[in-house]
């Protein structure tokens, strides 16, 4: 399963750490975030805690490469 979820402001970074908290008891994520650094320190740690694999930036092509053949294997 894979889905797409964009968190741009803190609003939305709550909703998706609820629904990350529902969807990790079935699936794995991996979170990617536009700019890590303009979400709230707060939400954040709240997306970390309920997130699994996760990259700052959208810049980071090549890590997010390696982290889904890394998820593609394992399962």
């Amino acid at each position: 399963m894979c889905s797409e979820i964009r968190v741009r402001e803190k609003r939305p970074a709550k909703l998706v750490t609820i629904i990350l908290e529902r969807l990790l008891r079935a699936h794995d994520s991996i979170l990617v975030f536009l700019d890590q650094r303009a979400l709230p320190r707060p939400d954040l740690a709240r997306l970390t805690n309920a997130g699994g694999e996760m990259i700052a930036s959208l810049d980071a092509e090549q890590d997010l490469r390696r982290k889904l053949q890394r998820n593609v294997q394992m399962n």
